[in-house]
């Protein structure tokens, strides 16, 4: 279950990188630069912990 939960955050995490290249803040609404600013900052930790948690499933699911 916490492959499923780290496999998906590494696809989400994968879709801001995607989006963040294609999207120039100028370009959106003022209440979406927000975000966009939050997930240019954040998404590399976000996209760590998601591979750690990917690996720590599978890791424990070899194990049990």
């Amino acid at each position: 279950m916490f492959a499923l939960f780290g496999v998906l955050g590494m696809v989400l995490a994968g879709c801001n990188v995607v989006a963040l290249k294609l999207v120039r803040p100028e370009d959106v609404p003022a209440y979406v630069q927000g975000r966009i600013r939050f997930w240019t900052a954040h998404n590399p930790a976000f996209l760590v912990g998601s591979a750690v948690l990917g690996a720590a499933g599978l890791t424990w699911a070899f194990i049990i």
